[in-house]
Order: C-alpha cells, then sequence, then structure tokens
C-alpha cells in the first residue's frame, strides 16, 4: 500500500508542479517524498494556486484511488468558491435533506457547530463548495478538497451508508492521511481528537 501511496504523491507533485510551471516557470512546489518503511512522508512549499486545474483534481482522484482502493472515476467536480455565510446556508439546507441527499459537510472545529463548516459537497450537482479566500497554498487548505472529493466519489460511486455519520467515516481518515504526509493531522490542525471524530463518524440509533 505504501508503495501505491508514494506513486499517488508523486503523481501528484508532478501534476501540481505542471499546472504552476504553467503560470509561472520561476515558482513550484518543491516536493520530495520519502518513506520510513510503514507510511510517506512529505514536505511542500505551495505556490498560490487559485483555482485547481483538472489536472490537479484527476491526481488527487488517484492518489484517493491509491491509497483507499477505490475504483477510478473520470468525472471531475465543479468547484465553487463562495463566503462563508453561504456555506453555512447550504449546510443548514443540507441538515433538512434526507440523509444520504443534499449536502455532505466538512464542520471541522467542533462536533455540532455549524458556523464551523469549512467546505461542502452537492450531491445533485456534483459540485464542491470552498472558502472564497481558499488558495490551494498549503497542506491544511488542500486537505478540505481531499475531504470533500472523498464525497464526490462516494455519490458518483453509489456507495451507501447507514447514516451521514458513517458518510463523514472516510472523508476523515482521508483528510488525515493527507496532512499527515506533512507531519501534520486533523487533531494539531482543526482540533479534532479521537472522540470528536468518533461522534462525527458514528450512527447512534
Amino acid at each position: 500500500m505504501w508503495k501505491a501511496s508514494l506513486y499517488a504523491v508523486a503523481l501528484l507533485t508532478m501534476t501540481i508542479a505542471g499546472s504552476l510551471c504553467a503560470e509561472d516557470p520561476a515558482s513550484f512546489p518543491s516536493i520530495r517524498p520519502q518513506t520510513d518503511g510503514t507510511q510517506v512522508r512529505a514536505k511542500a512549499h505551495f505556490r498560490h494556486f487559485r483555482n485547481p486545474s483538472r489536472q490537479v483534481l484527476a491526481a488527487v482522484e488517484a492518489w484517493l484511488s491509491a491509497e483507499f482502493d477505490l475504483p477510478t472515476i473520470r468525472e471531475h467536480p465543479l468547484l465553487r468558491f463562495v463566503p462563508a455565510a453561504k456555506i453555512a446556508a447550504l449546510r443548514f439546507r443540507g441538515l433538512l435533506s434526507p440523509p444520504g441527499t443534499g449536502f455532505a459537510a466538512n464542520d471541522q472545529k467542533t462536533a455540532f457547530a455549524q458556523g464551523d463548516t469549512l467546505a461542502l459537497y452537492d450531491d445533485a450537482t456534483h459540485t464542491i463548495y470552498l472558502p472564497e479566500d481558499w488558495k490551494g497554498s498549503t497542506p491544511f487548505e488542500l486537505s478540505l478538497l481531499v475531504h470533500e472529493m472523498v464525497h464526490h466519489f462516494q455519490n458518483v460511486l453509489g456507495l451507501k451508508h447507514e447514516c451521514p455519520q458513517q458518510r463523514e467515516k472516510l472523508a476523515y481518515v482521508a483528510q488525515d492521511h493527507w496532512l499527515g504526509l506533512f507531519g501534520q493531522s486533523l487533531a494539531d490542525d482543526f482540533g479534532l481528537d479521537a472522540f470528536s471524530l468518533l461522534v462525527k463518524t458514528t450512527c447512534f440509533y
């Protein structure tokens, strides 16, 4: 599995570098994947890029497929950059939707605070909503994209879940794995400890 992860990270690295070089040949990320025998470690410096190219989305999809043994998908999501208030409103609307439809939320800081929702995925329109100030310039910000891309996989592949919380489990695992490539974690970056994640990813009924 670590070999697949190494390959996928290398693919993502080359894709981002190629995308950025097309904009500014003098500025591109430097990423040196390494392995400790069990997992891939990487450090990176990302140049600002406002809207990920189709190649970047494809690379994230390739990493998710390799890392979590998911089928390959060919359909990229749409990306929308909106104010935080818009994301909160969409999140509230999603709470009123039937389970498994509507919006999959990535509300990070606390277990229940709607105001902390940072990104959303809309099943119906295959759209990822990101904050309007999102730049994709750090592993932290890119982890939001990784999380919502998992929901895109779940939607396109027609995966079924017993409850909305269960649907979040793989998304948080993938986000934490991504952050781990850069020596970061959900606990450190988002304040999500093991108990908070359990609450967010378990069906309580």
